[in-house]
């Protein structure tokens, strides 16, 4: 008798459970199957940049918020253009079938910036594999032909045809590197001898190619790769190791100013090249920047001697390169590998730290605005540079 009433007690509280949690499922909405759906980002807005991470992609952050919008995919080697409208991505990438051997592929890819959707892939000729720099790959201004600086191992540069999606065909350019846009019809690129050599294509099987003279003292003192082109205006703005400033209308026929020194314009004596001048000079991975509504130039400065020209910075000028004249010093609150600013009147400066941190910060008042824990490489894109 007891065994049958303890069963029997047993039974009844579990069937009294069933029907509580019965009636408490009656009570619960009924949840929706979730629906699959692909976002889509806002036109690409001035305070949007591109910080080069660590998980082998380009993200996408919004300056004022400091929040992640997206990313472009592209591994170290890869190179990232905005085109001039704004609506596209393009990378130019190598991948390997077994991922760091096997069948090698160079290939541009096209991805749309409002869904970020890989839109189509072009193949490449052997494309440079060199430390990464923004001028291994370039758009022209009016968006019709890619420019894709190739090493394998003579030294070319592959044209290719947006519209149609293929390569137009390659210029060889011995004894010269890298990618610089004109205004329109062709490009220019740095030679080891101190000069340019300027290659004009509109299309069709004419090529016209012309070299100036040298301008600057490859030996002694040479220019930084990283030089900075406005392809709304085919200006140019190169840089040497000491700090002088080389304004470059580029073209078939370049028009290559008389050199001006950063340090003279901040009411510093010139910087020497010898080993124990010490000076402000320009430094890092991406030590320029250029803003299109002022024309400023920005630049990357540390304390040093000559031939430091990749030591981090701690601080950034701002300078006036038609005026030759400092507009002012910003104080940066870590020693940064890399800058970027904004192309708008109310301009932000990016800065990223050693340690991958980046720094927002307002121009007009040199305030931190925030700080994004990114880990991030040094190079930056930015809209319309």
């Amino acid at each position: 008798m007891v065994g049958w009433s303890m069963k029997t007690t047993w039974r009844a509280a579990f069937s009294a459970m069933l029907m509580v949690s019965a009636a408490a499922h009656a009570d619960t909405p009924v949840l929706q199957a979730e629906q699959s759906d692909v976002a889509t980002l806002p036109p690409v807005a001035p305070h949007w940049f591109l910080p080069a991470t660590a998980h082998d992609a380009y993200t996408i952050y919004d300056g004022d918020a400091g929040h992640i919008l997206g990313t472009v995919p592209a591994s170290g080697l890869g190179n990232i253009v905005l085109s001039p409208d704004r609506k596209v991505f393009y990378v130019a990438d190598t991948i390997w079938s077994r991922g760091d051997h096997g069948t090698r592929q160079d290939l541009l890819q096209e991805y749309d910036a409002r869904t970020l959707k890989l839109l189509r892939e072009i193949e490449l000729p052997p494309r440079a594999l060199a430390v990464y720099k923004k001028q291994d790959f370039d758009v022209s201004p009016d968006g019709r032909w890619g420019y894709v600086f190739d090493m394998s191992p003579a030294t070319a540069v592959t044209v290719v045809d947006l519209a149609h999606a293929s390569v137009a065909r390659t210029v060889d350019i011995p004894g010269c590197a890298l990618v610089f846009p004109w205004k329109t019809g062709g490009f220019s690129s740095l030679c080891g001898d101190g000069s340019l050599t300027n290659v004009g294509y509109a299309g069709g099987a004419e090529v016209k190619v012309t070299h100036t003279k040298p301008f600057f003292d490859a030996n002694n003192d040479p220019i930084f790769e990283q030089g900075l082109v406005d392809r709304a205006t085919g200006r140019a703005l190169f840089v040497s190791y000491s700090g002088k400033v080389y304004a470059t209308t580029l073209g078939q026929d370049p028009v290559i100013g008389a050199p001006w020194s950063i340090q003279q314009a901040a009411g510093q004596p010139v910087a020497g090249t010898g080993v124990q001048d010490l000076a402000w000079r320009p430094g890092g991975a991406q030590p320029f920047a250029w803003n299109r509504a002022s024309g400023h130039l920005f630049v990357l400065m540390h304390m040093g001697t000559y031939w430091t020209h990749k030591t981090a910075g701690t601080e950034v000028w701002e300078l006036d390169p038609v005026a030759h004249a400092l507009v002012r010093r910003i104080d940066l609150p870590e020693p940064a590998r890399g800058i970027a600013v904004s192309p708008d009147a109310a301009p932000l400066l990016y800065s990223t730290a050693e340690n991958g941190k980046i720094a927002t910060i307002d121009v007009r008042t040199g305030t931190v605005r925030r700080t994004i824990e990114a880990q991030a490489g040094p190079v930056f894109l930015v809209p319309d540079m």
